[in-house]
């Protein structure tokens, strides 16, 4: 088995370049930009603005539905969250902006099975990055997945003309470079191939500081039913233009016309017929107009709504995300749905928590915060209650069955520092009432 950097470059790059073309293509259906409905060869260049016009962006509308009750919202260490550690962890989480770049590693998860964070220090501070799938690849631990026993990152400097790689492995990292451009002047497209050490290998102490986070068996949330989204964009194109048609509807002259008008010259029935608002034709005696029928489009609208059942269905979504009238569905219905993607999303945060809080783990570290045997944890948001009345119901409902906090942890989904500030200002509140009482009432407080 490969040990060093230098040893696993050609392998991870392997890999890298062989998964490559499947994460463009699920990009690709989560972005609005999937692969146009098939039509003829022939008339492809013609259509390609049409077709795109049939192209609804369903795998992106399941991924933010999902995402959107997969929120982070606190940090524990040990038993509490107002240690050293934490107020540490928090700093980290602030200055990396880790809300935004965990929420895109969690869109990288649910659209391409995959995401990454990487672990650094620049000038004594951790530095925590999500990193893209396109540009990564890793080599899990076989016992612990969420842990790399080796990582590849590639990126591309265009104002440089070089390409450079960082391979991690147990203790060591190392630098590689390449030029952009073949001798073809042509960009590699590889990861692959013509990769040269730029320094040696740094030394480091423990596993490689990369967390992977990846689906169960491996797969995007919406892959398995590609075919699904790729049928409701053919029948969407089929309507358009069997639409567009019927703004083009096909008429015809019945009866004998005149070829020649009385000076001999040819009569070009073709402009004198030409269809314009307010035309009035004034037809030859015995002849007749012929229209073509106007096609029924309201099966293939059926299709559509049919098809859009089934998709929300195996990807466990609401049907409203996709279809608006999805909202006059019964409430049982709803409430079923609903239900399903909140046993998903509670699924998907298991999976992912340990990952990103192993990442939180190596920021600490790498400020040499001690954490004294402590477990550190990342807490999230109901997923049960994803809007505020929804909230503010379940927290009424249970105020007089646990306690304020609990409420406001388990219920409303408050941060420890949103917690703070409400006691905070609670205590203020309560101060000027006592104060506003006393001063009502003649006796200074």
């Amino acid at each position: 088995m490969a040990n060093t950097p230098e040893e696993w470059l050609p392998i991870l790059a392997k890999r890298l370049d062989a998964r490559y073309p499947r994460i463009v293509l699920l990009r690709s259906y989560a972005n609005g930009n999937p692969p146009m409905p098939e039509m003829g060869a022939n008339v492809r260049a013609s259509w390609v603005a049409f077709q795109r016009k049939a192209c609804t962006n369903y795998g992106g509308l399941a991924v933010e539905s999902l995402a959107n009750r997969m929120v982070p919202n606190g940090i524990r260490v040990g038993a509490t969250d107002d240690s050293v550690a934490v107020k540490a962890a928090y700093r980290i989480w602030r200055d990396n902006r880790l809300d935004v770049a965990i929420a895109d590693a969690i869109r990288d998860v649910l659209t391409c099975s995959i995401g990454y964070l990487v672990v650094g220090v620049s000038a004594g501070e951790a530095v925590v990055s999500r990193e893209l799938p396109e540009q990564c690849i890793a080599a899990p631990d076989p016992l612990r997945p969420w842990k790399a026993r080796a990582f590849l990152k590639v990126w591309r400097d265009l104002d440089a003309g070089n390409d450079y790689a960082y391979v991690y492995t147990a203790g060591m990292r190392q630098m590689f470079s390449r030029k952009s451009m073949m001798d073809n002047k042509t960009l590699v497209t590889r990861a692959e191939g013509g990769w040269a050490a730029v320094s040696l290998p740094e030394m480091f102490t423990g596993d490689p500081p990369v967390v992977i986070l990846e689906r169960h068996a491996g797969v995007g949330l919406f892959e398995p039913h590609i075919p699904v989204i790729d049928r409701i964009n053919l029948g969407k194109l089929h309507r358009l233009v069997i639409t567009a048609m019927q703004a083009f509807r096909q008429r015809g002259i019945k009866g004998d016309l005149a070829k020649l008008d009385d000076d001999g010259n040819d009569i070009n029935w073709a402009k004198v017929f030409e269809p314009a608002p307010g035309a009035l034709w004034d037809l030859p005696e015995g002849t007749d107009v012929w229209e073509s029928e106007q096609t029924d489009i309201r099966p293939l609208l059926e299709g559509e709504t049919t098809d859009a059942r089934d998709f929300a269905g195996v990807v466990r979504t609401p049907l409203s995300v996709f279809l608006p009238e999805g909202e006059n569905q019964s409430a049982e219905g709803a409430a079923f749905a609903r239900e399903q993607q909140v046993f998903q999303a509670k699924d998907e945060i298991s999976r992912i928590t340990v990952g990103i809080s192993v990442a939180l783990v190596h920021a600490l570290r790498a400020e040499g915060v001690d954490l004294a045997g402590e477990t550190v944890e990342v807490l999230w948001e109901p997923p049960h209650l994803s809007s505020q009345s929804e909230k503010y119901s379940a927290a009424a409902e249970a105020i007089n069955v646990v306690s304020r906090k609990t409420i406001q942890r388990d219920i409303l989904g408050m941060s420890p520092d949103q917690i703070a500030q409400d006691e905070a200002d609670l205590a203020a509140q309560q101060l000027q009432a006592f104060t506003l009482a006393g001063a009502v009432s003649g006796n200074p407080v």
